[in-house]
């Protein structure tokens, strides 16, 4: 018999699959890449210590018409925790199918994420995911409906858990005393889609964007955001891997329309401008529209705002950059602009910070270890 295991590496996925090897499952677990998280590195780590096939997927541009439209709306900011839970679970669904498995597993605990993993919407995924009885939690199998393995006989119930709760002090314990695994990994800070500081520029592109691809996701972490207007915002780097990522991001054929703006001769931010102004990937004999220049000399503007003036006020000729342009590039003259200066970095928090003390449960958060679980 063999589970497909939705594995990240951390306790729970690591234990759904200790529960499963012990009744003598073949486990192959599935890594999900998100344009937003990558764990596969440690989740390979994780699966050749328990010894475990680890097969990792990214997701595709499905992943970006989920967040955009999700079917079961956001947690406390843009954080689609219950459609992105089942769009996994079809990745999974798929994967059974190609290889001849048998059902899907997951490290999910009832009631241990409040906003995708309470007994409601843990029903919800099941059923949305298309797999039915064919979806085994083995850390909490004991609280929920029996699946088909378990009905069957192919699972012993009596050996699954019935964890509940958001603590994990008792499973962790568990994790040493069943499975004499020493090094607990530490809990997940959760998803940076429920994050105050990164989800206003997730809710930037959403609204700018009808459909945004997989590039303008992947943009998102770099740089400082600054929007222009409702057709052009800057993300201007703060450090060097920053620059290279932007290099990188404006060398991709899959990138959203945009153009570079790299200092020539001083040391300073350089400066990703995107905008439906600007010309395509492949355009040898690139125009530039009025309102593009404005665009641009605002971007200059902004790299010098964020630059040393020191440095490019060392500069002779004052501070040059290059323009890069389609497949075409161009050296230009940064002016400094004061006026930028009003120009707020999209990062703030969209909701007061919490008093001290206060709980949220709005967000999908990692588990504390300050409340117990049951089994």
């Amino acid at each position: 018999m063999k589970a497909i295991v939705l594995f990240s590496g951390g306790l729970d996925s690591i234990l759904a699959a200790c529960l499963l090897k012990r009744q003598g499952i073949e486990v192959v677990g599935l890594n999900m890449i998100t344009p937003f998280h990558d764990c596969s590195q440690e989740a390979q780590k994780r699966a050749e210590e328990i010894g475990i096939e680890l097969v990792v997927k990214s997701f595709g541009e499905d992943y970006m018409k989920m967040l955009a439209h999700p079917k079961w709306g956001y947690g406390s900011n843009v954080n689609p925790c219950i459609d992105c839970r089942t769009l996994m679970l079809r990745y999974a669904k798929e994967l059974m199918e190609e290889i001849g498995a048998d059902f899907v597993a997951t490290g999910e605990i009832a009631g241990q994420r409040p906003n995708s993993q309470k007994i409601h919407q843990l029903t919800l995924i099941t059923r949305d995911s298309g797999l039915g009885g064919k979806l085994l939690r083995p850390l909490s199998a004991r609280v929920l409906p029996k699946t088909d393995m378990e009905i069957e006989g192919t699972i012993d119930r009596e050996q699954m858990r019935a964890f509940s709760g958001r603590g994990r002090t008792k499973l962790s314990a568990y994790a040493r005393q069943e499975y004499g695994i020493k090094n607990i990994p530490q809990p997940s800070s959760g998803c940076v889609l429920c994050e105050n500081s990164f989800s206003p520029r997730v809710r930037d592109m959403l609204k700018h964007k009808e459909l945004p691809t997989l590039w303008d996701a992947r943009l998102t972490p770099w740089g400082r955001r600054l929007r222009i207007d409702e057709n052009a915002y800057v993300v201007v780097a703060r450090r060097s891997e920053d620059c290279e990522k932007l290099d990188e991001l404006f060398a991709s054929p899959e990138r959203s329309r945009c153009v570079l703006i790299f200092p020539e001769n001083f040391n300073g931010a350089s400066a990703l401008l995107v905008t439906d102004e600007a010309p395509d990937f492949g355009d040898e004999n690139p125009t530039i529209s009025e309102r593009l220049k404005g665009y641009v000399e605002i971007s200059g503007s902004l790299a010098l705002r964020f630059s040393n003036p020191a440095r490019y006020n060392a500069s002779p000729d004052g501070p040059m950059a290059k323009l890069f342009l389609g497949q075409t590039s161009t050296l230009i003259s940064l002016h400094e602009n004061y006026a930028v200066d009003e120009i707020p970095i999209i990062a703030e928090p969209n909701r007061p910070p919490k008093k001290k003390g206060a709980q949220d449960s709005s967000a999908d958060e990692a588990p504390r270890e300050d409340e117990s679980l049951g089994d």
